[in-house]
């Protein structure tokens, strides 16, 4: 198994799916007005709410985007 190609496709769900999901959390905040982020997304986990919940998201797909960059240039680079 190619280790880089795993990585690389880790990354990009990362990138795919953490956008989504800060897609959805500003479309809900708009829609439902909640500023304050009062809503858990979890009720077992009370302090993630939907504004923390956003930004963790967009901050793992920022991060996934400078990985798979990162990943793309050192197999263009062999």
């Amino acid at each position: 198994m190619n280790i880089q190609k795993l990585a690389l496709s880790i990354t990009e769900a990362l990138i795919i799916y953490g956008l989504i999901v800060v897609g959805y959390g500003i479309l809900a905040i708009h829609i439902s007005q909640t500023w304050s982020g009062d809503w858990p997304v979890d009720r077992n986990i009370p302090w993630l709410t939907l504004d923390t919940f956003v930004m963790v998201s967009f901050a793992l797909s920022f991060f996934g985007f400078i990985v798979w960059r990162y990943l793309k240039y050192m197999g263009e680079a062999k």
